[in-house]
């Protein structure tokens, strides 16, 4: 029976049938303590001992009889005679009684019948004794055993991932093993004929295979997970079938990747449908990643991921991860930040959006512009700063919208540069790319921006210059040229429409036939060099010097730089440098 996207269901729809589909890890066993972080518990844990274990001090100083100093004052001082000292490590002395003190550091035992420490500080050494004058109630500066955690208390729960705090604490409680849920294996099968494995000769036709080392990279991160790449599988239904049944015979998920679409040459989901008892679902109402596979082999689990690299990508970390997790009873939660959109969203109505954002955090608040693309724009994802998991009713979310996202780290860019692509852009240094986000954007929505103050530094090449009080402006001149295979061209490659250089070449390229309009230089000139085109137009310091190229005019950039950026200082210098050595 072919399952080619019949009845295909929601987002939340296939997260309620793998909920009831997948099975429950019960398998345990006993591991060390110092390689149990990330690990999950498989019962609850108790401690061994008292924390602390004896009472302690907590400061350096002398232990008393605290009722020696209860008439203690500045005109009643008390003395008390020094009757010896311990040291860390050594185990309780007795205390000598009234009228008597002992030397303790800080974490010594108290002696036996001691129930009060004074610091060195609150005390006044004189002789062969010391002066109180204060007062020292019971205990104090004294920790004791089991106030913190007390003998046979449970310190832990089932289905906690252990973390570096928790060890510190089984540890002090002298307990050097620990109960976990074994890990949960996993097989990962990636299939194409045009896959060469990264380090291979290229061959054209032919592209690197990223997706089974990125999705084996991402499941590597956790210590619950052990995971198996079977490498690359050639498209023939025998060698596809021979993989996928060792991979499940040998891993408790599988994932394979590729030939899950509805193409007549996909045969993943056939595969799977052969099994018993198979696909349980194929196709998703989700924008990248509609391909997606679910079936089962007995109470084995295997996803089926589509081959273009940011579906499988937003697939594993949306439903994959969180759903291997459950086998374990426990609920994996990503913890978004709250973003306000900062421009108008493209999104699929009818459909779950999973959506690649850049992140900028200013005054308090995050605000979130998307990462657009197609689903095989890899580098999609190392542009991102996070991804938002979003059910679209509507085919746009308007600017200042509240969304959720989910970070792939800590560290939220705070510049935001807006407007047009520079070359100058790929020569930001570190510490200013490190904490800037670009956004590329048109005429009119940078007039719109910048009235509004919103970024850092502006980048414009149109001829119609816009004067703000609140910037300062920097200029910087540009040649840019024609890259050819025939000067009498009737194709010609160039940049967006909302581009500077686009309207600067329009005389250029008005009578010419066909006219390809592409995203960057890097693009174009690629087009030309391979003969797709016969002509393209791009800024000289991007040519290619095997390539013919014809100087054909200037065009000015203006970089208006925020007076009132916290960061306004550092991004004059640094522009203002990139300006200088490219105009030498």
């Amino acid at each position: 029976m072919d399952y080619i996207f019949r009845d295909i269901i929601t987002f939340n729809e296939a997260l309620d049938i793998i909920d009831k589909n997948i099975g429950r890890m019960n398998e345990m066993e006993t591991i060390d303590l110092k390689d149990s972080n990330g690990r999950i518990t498989c019962s609850d844990v108790y401690s061994t001992n008292n924390l602390p274990i004896y009472s302690r001090s907590q400061v350096d100083g002398y232990a008393i009889v605290s009722e020696d100093t209860k008439n203690a004052s500045l005109k009643n001082p008390v003395n008390l005679l020094l009757s010896g000292e311990t040291n860390i490590g050594e185990p309780a002395v007795v205390h000598p009684g009234n009228g008597k003190c002992i030397k303790v550091p800080t974490g010594g035992v108290i002696p036996i019948h001691a129930d009060a420490m004074i610091p060195f500080e609150d005390a006044e050494v004189v002789n062969d004794g010391i002066v109180i004058k204060k007062p020292i109630p019971v205990f104090n500066e004294i920790s004791n055993a089991g106030v913190d955690v007390t003998r046979n208390e449970k310190i832990i729960n089932k289905y906690t991932v252990i973390e570096p705090r928790h060890i510190a604490v089984i540890a002090s409680t002298g307990n050097n093993e620990i109960n976990v849920f074994r890990k949960i294996k996993i097989g990962i099968v990636s299939t194409g004929n045009e896959l060469l494995k990264p380090g291979e000769k290229y061959i054209d036709g032919k592209i690197y295979e990223s997706n089974g080392l990125s999705v084996e990279s991402e499941l590597s991160n956790y210590s619950t997970f052990t995971v198996k790449n079977y490498g690359i599988i050639e498209d023939n239904y025998e060698s596809i079938q021979r993989a996928v049944l060792k991979s499940i015979n040998e891993n408790d998920v599988t994932l394979t990747i590729g030939s899950t679409s509805a193409g007549e040459h996909d045969m993943v989901y056939k595969i799977l449908e052969s099994l018993n008892p198979g696909v349980i679902f194929h196709g998703l109402k989700v924008k990248p990643g509609k391909p997606m596979v679910f079936a089962k082999s007995g109470e084995k689990i295997i996803f089926g991921l589509p081959g273009f690299p940011v579906s499988s990508m937003m697939l594993l970390y949306s439903i994959v991860i969180p759903k291997i997790f459950l086998m374990y009873n426990y609920h994996f939660e990503y913890f978004p930040i709250h973003a306000k959109t900062g421009e108008r969203f493209t999104l699929h109505g009818g459909y779950t959006d999973l959506l690649l954002v850049k992140l900028l955090r200013r005054n308090g608040e995050y605000y979130a512009y998307q990462v657009r693309g197609d689903s095989g724009s890899i580098s999609r994802i190392m542009k991102s700063d996070g991804f938002s998991i979003y059910n679209s009713n509507e085919d746009q979310l308007q600017k200042n919208s509240e969304i959720n996202v989910i970070p792939f780290n800590i560290n939220i860019p705070e510049i935001l540069i807006y407007g047009q692509y520079s070359p100058l852009l790929n020569k930001m240094p570190y510490i200013i790319n490190s904490k800037s986000i670009f956004i590329e954007k048109s005429y009119d929505d940078i007039e719109d921006s910048i009235e509004k103050n919103e970024g850092d530094v502006y980048i414009m090449n149109y001829n119609n210059y816009i004067k703000n009080n609140n910037y300062e402006t920097l200029t910087l001149k540009m040649e840019y040229g024609l890259i050819y295979n025939v000067l009498d061209y009737n194709s010609i490659s160039v940049m967006h429409e909302y581009s500077g250089l686009y309207e600067a070449s329009r005389d250029k390229i008005k009578k010419c036939d066909n006219i390809i309009h592409l995203d960057n230089n890097e693009i174009i000139l690629d087009y030309v060099k391979n003969k797709r085109c016969d002509a393209g137009i791009i800024y000289k310091c991007d040519i290619d010097k095997n390539i013919p190229y014809k100087k054909l005019d200037d065009i000015m950039f203006y970089f208006h730089i925020n007076k009132k950026s916290r960061y306004y200082e550092e991004l004059h210098l640094t522009i203002k440098t990139l300006i200088d050595n490219y105009s030498s």
